[in-house]
């Protein structure tokens, strides 16, 4: 069964952004780590108390550098462990060094050692591929690296993907299990726009190459309530 859950716009208010996802049909919210910490503008006291208190589900989604991941990743786990998630989104970046050939094999081997510790504690590792903006974890040659492990799971990210064509290649390494859903311009070389503000055919998409998906989708639209209201009717009405 297909859950929705949408990225909380993390400046708003915590509590009028639980409330827009319950009224428009949310399952979940995304909510971002960086830098150490959850990324809630408006909460001042302890962030995960505040989710707990909420009781509406979350996921987080944690932004790492290549040297980031033995610091953050047991921080981010004890985080998981009071929330009582069992998931977990990687993504990865590289801004502390610059990106050689060999930079992915060094990424692998910090991913391969988060899932081994995500799977102590019971967490199911997703790991997000990147566009031509973060050119690590993006390539062909990349996404056959990163997920040659079984037990690393790819959050497909459709508005990283250059063309068609590099979407069927990269789900023919690995079928994803969690999208990440906004539109683009593919002469844009990033961006997160409301469904039907760009050029991907997500009929297309949903008809021709993502035909058997069944799990997560997390709608990157940070935008005004009613666009994305929008794209999560659009997107529900095309997988009918």
């Amino acid at each position: 069964m297909i859950q929705f859950g949408r990225s909380m716009r993390w400046y708003n208010n915590y509590e009028d952004e639980v409330k827009f996802s319950k009224d428009n049909g949310f399952d979940f919210m995304q909510v971002w780590y960086a830098k150490g910490q959850i990324v809630l503008d408006r909460v001042l006291e302890p962030k995960e108390d505040v989710i707990l208190f909420h009781e509406f589900p979350v996921i987080i989604h944690a932004l790492l550098d290549i040297n980031e991941f033995d610091e953050h990743v047991p921080r981010i786990l004890a985080i998981l462990k009071k929330l009582s998630h069992n998931q977990l989104i990687i993504h990865p970046v590289c801004k502390s060094e610059e990106i050689t050939k060999e930079t992915i094999v060094k990424l692998s081997k910090k991913v391969l050692e988060a899932k081994r510790l995500c799977k102590e504690e019971g967490i199911k590792l997703f790991v997000e591929n990147n566009s031509k903006l973060e050119p690590i974890n993006y390539s062909i040659d990349d996404i056959r690296i990163m997920y040659n492990d079984d037990d690393v799971e790819l959050l497909l990210d459709l508005a990283h993907i250059d063309d068609y064509n590099h979407l069927k290649e990269i789900v023919s390494i690995k079928k994803p299990r969690m999208l990440h859903i906004a539109d683009r311009h593919f002469d844009v070389i990033h961006e997160h726009l409301p469904i039907s503000e760009g050029d991907l055919d997500f009929e297309y998409i949903f008809s021709n190459v993502l035909t058997e998906f069944n799990g997560k989708i997390i709608f990157e639209v940070v935008a005004e309530d009613d666009l994305i209201v929008k794209s999560l009717n659009t997107i529900k009405e095309i997988l009918k």
